[in-house]
């Protein structure tokens, strides 16, 4: 019983800190955080969640990155064209995001 126990423990606090290291998109002067596919995300640098939101910036109302998060799962697996992996979040099987699943 102690091992479920602490197993549970363990497997709550991974996914916490997995919440937190999510990228997403903010600008230095912005007050929101955007996704990587956000139309509003302009001239934003990539961060992880925890470090947009102990700045003090909230989610950008329009492409909504806090929900956007709860049914994304993975990295997608893809390349970009410079060579560099793709930063989107994907829940496809094949772990790779719209753009860079196989037609």
């Amino acid at each position: 019983m102690k091992k479920i126990f602490v197993i549970a423990i363990v497997l709550f606090f991974g996914l916490a800190v997995k919440g937190f290291s999510q990228t997403v998109y903010a600008s230095d002067k912005g007050e929101k955080y955007h996704t990587a596919d956000c139309k509003l995300s302009g001239d934003a640098k990539d961060m992880t969640l925890a470090a947009a939101k102990k700045a003090g910036k909230g989610a950008c109302g329009i492409c909504k990155p806090d929900e956007h998060f709860k049914d994304k799962v993975a990295q997608c697996s893809g390349k970009t064209a410079d060579g560099t992996r793709c930063k989107r979040m994907t829940s496809s099987k094949e772990g790779k995001c719209y753009q860079h699943k196989s037609a």
